[in-house]
């Protein structure tokens, strides 16, 4: 057997079982008998999607099981750039405690597939890249009886299979329903044994993605048997309709997020100005095919990403449902900044309708990839805002697991499915990502695992290296700077040095954590050789300036310890005359984060509250909902939550909250820029919610924080510390200097 074993797995001792090639969503079904039960546990998966019923009742109320993973060895030939890694694969089952849904006597279990991302064969915009032409079905029953004895019903090739109302389902383009099957006698067929296959079988332990809430949405224009809904803002989710029309009548759902001026969607920034190289366009639709029987309707295997959709046929509105994975917010804000306040929530929502199927998107319904590029610039604002400890510890996983084993190049996408992107921008998730757990969470197992991955991808960089600069990657592949400026400049070897310092100097911070000064020191000897090159290729020593400060280029020289106080002040000079981001996502961070770190916190937030366009407050004007993949530009995906990442600031700066969250020591260093009146929120600490608020009058701030019993908490300002008590408590904070706080 090729199967790698997992202490405590039962699966292992299945098989994979199948229906026919055919069939995009079969019901496999399994018939047993127990007597009285004292426990069940039943670990399950099915690849692409599962849900499972033991005798007509749910298994579980979470949807689009197992989350996303490198499933096994396939072909990356028909990749769009060419690629030779070797991976580590894994496959995720679920585990459930079913005692209460198993009868003395005779049972079914029912498993449900969809093609997920297991067998996604519509888009090919990055290449084919699907696993198998099969989906296929593993579980393992393991029950305890009344007299204590314990029992094992595997899959095993014994099992059947009929087919379902679904009769297409895709990621990227939608479900078809046939709901005249329901009301025919089932057919059955006897199952298929699959080869295994090398890979590690994995307990799945982060949050399942659940209908969060529901929207009721507004009726906003018809035309004929069409009907344009809009609901409210961008979303991740399904429609829920009711229809009770004739066999064999229709009724079609598409779905856009933007709308055009006569009313009718507009479908090109969500993917519909996408061919796949069948010639069709990707579009979000849903279609049924009735069968004269009153049902509600909702696709079963896909999700979609709008604001608006269009109804056409004989169907009633029951609800949107929001889906995305189940975090809880863990902080608050509000400030008396209407931008500050649209950034806050737009990121918030844009971040939630991307955290799907175990990692976190680019975006919800163009590509719905993985990329190690956003994922490490928001993470940390993501754990910031939500509690995501599970969901990251599974995404770092993927980040390793897609790590060549055989030269350490970390791939532009996690779980790996094509995709561009750059050496360090994409590639130093493998180190940002990490860093930013250990700095919420504090849990020093995680970097033990992930060190030896970044010691690989640091010796990977440096064999990228010409003349003290990362310039290459994968020959024949990508290697992006900066990204998602309309026109970028700034040298791509500059940005991937300037950010391999940084990375560098977090990877010898967790190493010495860990106690392995050896690779602490190297980490560092490498910094002072990369900032040296920097410095000779780029500095204007008569300027001050790094790369002709273009989109930038100083914030970045700045993060790598680099340039001297010109450096700074040409920074603030460039931003403050222009105040719009000219930058890439990874350069609007960078930017925004220098300015604050270097004392400049009224030009950091003169930033992140300007009208132009090109700025959060652009957005806001347009009434949008959500981040916009370019800030000056709505033809592309308008629910990326990159740019957003900047909104960690927000709680970080203004309250003062600090990113460790598992403690009961909490420090608050809150900043006062001069233009605002007034914030507030509140943010999770051991759990417990510390509570800030403060009010300017003049020259005077006056600062009140909730401290919940059991928490320690210090308030720091110019350099003098509070101790505060359980309880509200009320300080007067004398400003420094009401012109630059």
């Amino acid at each position: 057997r090729l199967v790698r074993r997992t202490v405590g797995c039962m699966i292992e001792n299945a098989k994979w079982i199948a229906a026919t090639e055919e069939e995009q969503a079969p019901c496999i079904e399994k018939k047993f008998s127990v007597g009285n039960v004292r426990s069940a546990i039943l670990d399950i998966t099915g690849l692409g999607y599962f849900y499972a019923e033991i005798n007509g009742k749910n298994v579980t109320d979470d949807l689009f099981n197992p989350v996303f993973s490198d499933y096994r060895v396939r072909s990356l030939n028909n990749l769009l750039y060419p690629i030779a890694d070797r991976m580590t694969h894994r496959v995720y089952f679920c585990r459930f405690n079913v005692a209460d849904l198993l009868n003395d006597g005779d049972n079914v279990l029912s498993v449900y597939l969809g093609n997920g991302w297991y067998r996604q064969t519509k888009r090919t915009a990055e290449g084919h890249l699907e696993f198998g032409d099969k989906l296929i079905a593993r579980f393992s029953l393991r029950y305890v009886d009344e007299q204590g004895n314990e029992h094992e019903i595997l899959s095993d090739g014994t099992e059947v299979w009929r087919r379902t109302e679904v009769t297409e389902n895709n990621l990227f383009y939608g479900e078809t329903q046939d709901l005249r099957v329901l009301v025919k006698t089932p057919e059955y067929g006897n199952v298929t044994v699959e080869d295994d296959f090398e890979t590690a079988f994995t307990q799945q332990t982060c949050p399942a993605e659940r209908v969060i809430r529901t929207i009721a949405p507004r009726l906003i224009g018809q035309s004929g048997k069409k009907r344009v809904y809009d609901a409210g803002e961008t979303v991740s989710g399904r429609v829920r309709l009711r229809a009770c029309g004739n066999g064999g009548d229709t009724v079609t759902v598409n779905h856009s997020e933007r709308i055009d001026k006569d009313g009718t969607l507009d479908v090109n920034s969500s993917g519909g100005d996408i061919l796949n190289d069948r010639g069709e366009r990707q579009l979000q639709s849903v279609r049924y095919v009735l069968d004269g029987t009153d049902r509600e309707l909702y696709p079963k295997f896909c999700k979609q990403a709008f604001r608006y959709f269009e109804v056409e046929g004989n169907a009633d509105i029951v609800s949107v449902e929001v889906i995305h994975t189940d975090l809880p917010e863990r902080t608050t804000f509000e400030c008396g900044n209407g931008i500050l306040n649209w950034l806050y929530t737009a990121y918030k929502r844009t971040q939630l309708i991307n955290m799907h199927d175990g990692f976190p998107s680019d975006c919800p319904h163009r590509e719905r990839l993985g990329y190690t590029g956003d994922g490490q610039i928001t993470a940390s604002a993501a754990m910031t805002m939500f509690d995501c400890e599970a969901f990251y510890r599974k995404w770092i996983r993927d980040i390793c697991d897609c790590q060549n084993i055989d030269n350490g190049h970390v791939q532009h996408t996690a779980p790996f499915y094509g995709g561009g992107g750059g050496p360090v921008g994409w590639g130093g998730a493998v180190v940002q990502v990490p860093y930013a757990f250990y700095m919420h969470y504090g849990d020093k197992s995680l970097v033990q695992e992930a060190l030896p991955h970044i010691a690989k991808w640091v010796d990977y960089i440096v064999s990228r290296t010409d003349n003290g600069l990362v310039c290459r990657e994968e020959n024949g592949g990508w290697c992006l700077g900066d990204w998602a400026t309309l026109n970028v400049v700034i040298p791509q070897e500059f940005v991937n040095t300037t950010l391999f310092i940084c990375m560098l100097d977090k990877a010898a911070f967790l190493a010495e954590e860990i106690g392995r000064r050896d690779l602490a020191n190297r980490f560092s000897e490498l910094q002072k050789q990369y900032r040296e090159s920097v410095t000779n290729a780029f500095f204007d020593d008569e300027t001050g300036s790094f790369a002709g400060g273009v989109q930038g280029a100083d914030a970045f020289a700045l993060a790598a310890g680099l340039g001297d106080r010109r450096t700074l002040d040409n920074l603030v000079v460039k931003y403050t005359e222009d105040c719009r981001f000219d930058t890439g996502f990874i350069g609007t961070y960078v930017l925004v984060e220098q300015l604050i770190a270097h004392g400049r916190v009224d030009v950091a937030f003169d930033l992140l509250s300007a009208t132009k366009k090109g700025s959060f407050g652009y957005l806001k004007r347009l009434g949008e909902t959500t981040i916009w993949e370019y800030l000056d530009t709505k033809w592309c995906s308008h629910a990326h939550p990159m740019f957003g990442a900047v909104a960690e600031f927000l709680p970080k700066t203004l309250l003062g909250f600090p990113d460790k969250e598992r403690t009961n020591e909490v420090v608050l260093q809150p900043r006062f820029p001069r233009k605002l009146r007034y914030a507030e929120g509140s943010a999770l600490y051991d759990g417990k919610p510390v509570e800030v608020r403060w009010k300017r009058t003049k020259n005077t701030i006056r600062y009140s924080v909730f401290v919940t019993y059991g928490l320690n908490v210090n308030v720091v300002y110019d350099g003098k510390t509070t101790m505060l008590n359980a309880g509200e408590n009320e300080l007067t904070i004398q400003l420094k200097d009401d012109k630059n706080e």
